[in-house]
Order: C-alpha cells, then sequence, then structure tokens
C-alpha cells in the first residue's frame, strides 16, 4: 500500500510572507510551527498536515500562470459558502474552471486551492 505523506513543500517570494502568514495563520487558522530557520514558515493544518513555506528568491518561484498548470490542492471545510465569503472578503484571486460545485482561488503564493465540504464528494 502506498499513502500520501502529511508534509508538502512550496516555494513562495519574500515579498508574500505577512500576507500569507495572515492567510494560513489568521484567516485558516493554522498552527504556526517554529521551523528552526529564517527562511521557512510551517503551518499545521487540523489533522496533522503540515505546508512548509519556504521563501527564497525570484529565480526559484512559479510565475502565477504556471500555478494554474501545476498541482491544485483541496481545502475541506465545513461550510463552503461561508469559506468562499470569508476568501473573497480576503482578496483571494478566483480561478475559472468549468466545476460550478466548487469555489477555486489562488492563495497568497499563487498556489491553487479549491474548497470542498467535509462530508464528502469528490
Amino acid at each position: 500500500m502506498v499513502r500520501i505523506g502529511n508534509h508538502l513543500k512550496m516555494n513562495v517570494a519574500p515579498e508574500v510572507r505577512e500576507r500569507a502568514r495572515a492567510f494560513y495563520g489568521d484567516l485558516l487558522g493554522c498552527r504556526r510551527i517554529d521551523s528552526g530557520r529564517d527562511d521557512l514558515d510551517l503551518y499545521e493544518f487540523s489533522g496533522g498536515f503540515v505546508l512548509g513555506l519556504f521563501f527564497v528568491p525570484a529565480d526559484e518561484i512559479l510565475p502565477d500562470a504556471d500555478y494554474e498548470r501545476a498541482t491544485w490542492m483541496e481545502l475541506k471545510v465545513d461550510d463552503p459558502a461561508a469559506w468562499k465569503m470569508r476568501l473573497q472578503a480576503f482578496g483571494v484571486r478566483e480561478i475559472a474552471y468549468p466545476d460550478p460545485t466548487r469555489f477555486f482561488f489562488a492563495a497568497p503564493g499563487g498556489q491553487v486551492f479549491r474548497l470542498a465540504p467535509l462530508d464528502g464528494g469528490l
């Protein structure tokens, strides 16, 4: 059996660090973990998933348009409509996608997520 692990790394620009902290720490409520490094913020989601944001030079970051062709992730939430409103109020960029049942957006740094209900469904 093979299972996806509970750690993910992303490279982001140093200039989005404060906005990323507001997004993952304040808005999403992830617990920030001390990484012991100046160039890395770690965020733990409920359930133990850990996201590492590495703040790197511009030549190590994907252009925003490339994130739409890269891996997309999913956020499972208790109330997708309410979360969509919260995310829009925060100012995320909506991503056009032909699935009207989900909200797709770019987080600070460009990574694409979709919202899905906690209680199932693809």
